[in-house]
């Protein structure tokens, strides 16, 4: 019972520094993955052309 307790700490303790490394490098990074965000270009007005050529 003991080795599992001590396998399962061990266990535990990796993974909470893989999330601690992941938040780290997804919070703290510049820039961040998604610069999309930041940059938001507006959208043509629609112009309808009329056609008068017929």
């Amino acid at each position: 019972m003991k080795k599992q307790e001590n396998v399962g700490s061990k266990v535990l303790r990796v993974v909470e520094k893989i999330v601690r490394n992941e938040v780290e490098k997804n919070c703290f990074d510049w820039p961040p993955v998604c610069m999309g965000i930041f940059h938001q270009p507006k959208r043509p007005k629609n112009v309808k052309k009329e056609n008068n050529s017929l």
